[in-house]
């Protein structure tokens, strides 16, 4: 009996020994991780919301509030529900009319920018009013440039907001391999023909917010677009736009006093 109780014990000990040894190189392997990647990992979950969004509603005058209607136009891998806070926050603070467009998937960033031009549109014959103001997560800044630049769009938008959109470029764009992240990567076709052919109304504001903890927008300034005005968010990750109440406050005060 003695015996077995010392082998037990010896195995106990080893076991002891490499639970600790794994424990410590887990404990290492975690603290080695980027901080940042484990925000952005971290934030994915509180996403869940967007679920409870239909894909579509219709397209309602709404009582008028003082202000242009708002739309929203949502990123990469997103849906219409990605704003379903932001937007709860603006209508406490006045602002009622607000939109959200959805894109199907498949779409180019030209099919999503004929979209949106025709929502905008949609928007405009609904409320009766001539000017919309836009708020734009990610790729959905974009979506939104190129549909500026179709036909007249371009004088029916007071205000743009962008919200870590990479108007440069982005990196992390080479590791797919689509159509849409090929078109998001620096130098692309896309980026250059969008850079000759943008236009910014004089009397139009916009507004791009970027961080140096977005590690989806490499380098972090390709979302400070030139001739725009450029607000540093950091240490926003590319989620905090969609989810912190301090990017619902910022974005809100440009909303509400402009």
């Amino acid at each position: 009996m003695s015996a077995f109780m010392q082998i037990m014990g010896t195995i106990g000990q080893a076991a002891a020994k490499t639970g600790t040894f794994v424990g410590r190189k887990v404990a290492e392997g975690y603290h080695s991780i980027d901080p940042d990647v484990m925000r952005h990992v971290a934030q994915v979950p509180l996403l869940g919301y967007s679920l409870l969004v239909s894909r579509r509603d219709p397209i309602e005058a709404g009582e008028p509030d003082g202000y242009p209607p708002l739309i929203f136009v949502h990123g990469l891998g997103g849906n219409r529900g990605n704003f379903l806070l932001m937007a709860g926050y603006f209508w406490m603070m006045g602002r009622k009319r607000s939109y959200k467009i959805h894109f199907d998937g498949g779409q180019s960033l030209e099919d999503m920018a004929h979209a949106l031009a025709r929502f905008i549109e949609d928007v405009r014959k609904a409320t009766g009013e001539d000017q919309v103001d836009i708020v734009a997560h990610s790729m959905g800044g974009i979506v939104t440039r190129l549909a500026l630049a179709e036909n007249d769009t371009l004088k029916h938008v007071r205000t743009l907001i962008t919200l870590g959109t990479p108007h440069y470029g982005t990196y992390p764009a080479r590791y797919a391999n689509t159509e849409l992240t090929r078109a998001l990567r620096p130098d692309s076709d896309l980026m250059q023909r969008l850079e000759r052919a943008d236009r910014l109304a004089k009397n139009m504001r916009v507004v791009t917010f970027w961080s140096r903890n977005d590690l989806f927008v490499l380098p972090p300034t390709s979302a400070a677009l030139e001739g725009a005005e450029q607000i540093d968010a950091t240490p926003f990750t590319h989620y905090s736009y969609l989810i912190d109440p301090k990017s619902w406050k910022a974005v809100g005060k440009i909303l509400l006093e402009n």
